[in-house]
């Protein structure tokens, strides 16, 4: 169960490590369809790891000696580099969020403005009146 358990968390972290490649493909070419899907892939799988992490911790805590595994290395490094991977995104969507409630506000401004302004006189149908 040990190796079966091992395999399946890098499985399992090996396609969040791909598809955090995907999300900042996605943004970068800021094709919004397409990040809102993957990002929900990302949470059903986010939910499927969960359990699976759980278990790692008990079986880390009856056997120490599996922590110099080589499968166990290689599990913490690429959790590692997911860290990396979460950090940049995290930084580039607070960018992008950023520019996009700079422009909502200006915006509204320029609504509020609009709304604010009216006409000093009231031209309308007046060279119909003056004809008459």
């Amino acid at each position: 169960m040990d190796n079966a358990l091992i395999e399946q968390s890098l499985t399992q972290y090996r396609r969040i490590a791909e598809m955090y490649g995907q999300i900042e493909q996605a943004l970068q070419n800021r094709q919004m369809d397409t990040l809102a899907s993957l990002c929900a892939d990302m949470n059903i799988l986010q939910e499927e790891i969960k359990g699976n992490d759980a278990a790692m911790l008990d079986l880390l805590r009856q056997s120490p000696a599996l922590k110099k595994d080589e499968r166990m290395r290689e599990l913490v490094a690429l959790m590692d580099k997911i860290r990396g991977q979460n950090n940049r995104l995290t930084v580039q969507l607070k960018n992008i969020m950023a520019v996009q409630r700079s422009e909502l506000q200006k915006l509204q401004q320029g609504s509020t403005v609009l709304q604010g302004y009216r006409p000093a006189s009231d031209h309308t149908g007046k060279r119909i009146s003056v004809s008459n």
